[in-house]
Order: structure tokens, then C-alpha cells, then sequence
């Protein structure tokens, strides 16, 4: 006998990218996150933070993309915003 999903297959299947971002939702920004937020508020690059932390821009990156999934936002202003809303400063 067949299952149900294979009788009835989804008729759309989310995005990795967005069911990460959303398992992330509403968890709380780590240390190093908020660090990096910071810097991002002060008006540093990806590149910048990089050197300051002594790690990869794709390290500062990946936690970038967290922070957007834990706070709900698209960029890096809604970021600090929500951030602000939130009392994280």
C-alpha cells in the first residue's frame, strides 16, 4: 500500500533557504551575532568585520544570514531596527 504523500504529493515544496530561515525564527542572537550586528550598526563591511574578528567574510556572512533568520528581517537596517525594538542594545 502506498502512502499518503505519494498518492498526494505537496503541491510545492519550500526552499531550503526558507525553512532554514525559518527554524530560526524567534531563537535568540548569540554573543558572537550580536558582536557582529554591532560592528554592522557602526557602518562596517563584510570585509571589515572580517578583519576585525580574524575570520572569513563568509564566516561574517553566515552569521549575518542567521541574525536575519532569528529576528524576521531582510537586511541588515531592518536588522538594527528590530534589534533596537527588541532592547538587544
Amino acid at each position: 500500500m502506498r502512502g499518503a504523500e505519494e498518492l498526494y504529493p505537496p503541491l510545492y515544496t519550500l526552499p531550503n533557504a526558507i525553512r532554514r530561515r525559518l527554524s530560526l525564527a524567534g531563537k535568540s542572537l548569540t554573543p558572537t551575532e550580536l558582536e557582529i550586528l554591532r560592528w554592522a550598526s557602526n557602518g562596517k563591511t563584510v570585509w571589515e568585520i572580517s578583519q576585525i574578528r580574524a575570520t572569513s567574510e563568509a564566516t561574517v556572512k553566515f552569521h549575518l544570514r542567521n541574525i536575519y533568520g532569528k529576528l524576521q528581517v531582510n537586511n541588515r537596517v531592518q536588522a538594527m531596527n528590530e534589534a533596537a525594538r527588541q532592547g538587544l542594545w
